[in-house]
């Protein structure tokens, strides 16, 4: 028989997450579309210096092979990037031989990076005695935020690709990216409206 505070807890939470979708997607769909936003003046100064940093033109749209390869692209950028921290961290900052006893073999450090890399953050060793600050802090921490940037960027994408159906482009991955990884609008344009149908 079901626990009455589990059945509450369940219930609470749809109740929580209906009530949040209208006023969460909306911000969702004035994100994506350059529509203004309550963070514009703190999130664009940095959006617009990544986009200089990067070279990415904003106004440059992709095709669905384009937007793919850059997403997988920066997949394996982002595993190989933390396999290394990983694998590193001994020469990194942080590293107190009496604290972390159990380095990660080639194969546990491996499969760490993927796991999160793919935002699904298995985790097959004892934390505190085996990763450093650094590692948690600029390897495991910003690859759960850039992970799951990149699919919010891939669900835009598809909901982009059903809203233009007619269209060859599906938007800009690394200007996805960035929006959802700020969970802001960036400058400010006309908006499409491809999004009003699936709110």
């Amino acid at each position: 028989m079901p626990d009455f505070y589990s059945a509450a807890q369940y219930l609470l939470f749809l109740v929580i997450v209906t009530v949040l979708v209208k006023p969460l997607g909306g911000y969702m769909d004035r994100v994506f579309s350059r529509q203004r936003t309550a963070l514009d003046q703190l999130c664009l100064p940095v959006e617009r210096l990544i986009y200089r940093i990067t070279f990415v033109d904003p106004d440059v749209e992709m095709t669905g092979k384009e937007y793919a390869t850059s997403f997988v692209l920066f997949g394996l950028a982002g595993t190989l990037l933390l396999y290394a921290i990983l694998r590193m961290q001994q020469v990194l900052p942080w590293f107190f031989p009496q604290y972390h006893t159990t380095p990660l073999s080639p194969d546990l450090a491996l499969n760490t990076a993927i796991s999160f890399s793919t935002t699904t953050t298995w985790q097959a060793y004892a934390g505190e005695s085996t990763m450093t600050y650094f590692s948690q802090m600029v390897g495991l921490s910003a690859q759960n935020f850039l992970a799951g940037a990149a699919g919010l960027a891939v669900g835009v994408a598809f909901i982009r690709g059903l809203a233009r159906q007619l269209s060859d482009t599906l938007g800009n991955f690394w200007v996805d990216l960035t929006r959802g990884s700020s969970s802001r609008a960036g400058d400010h344009q006309e908006p499409r409206n491809e999004w009003r149908r699936f709110l």
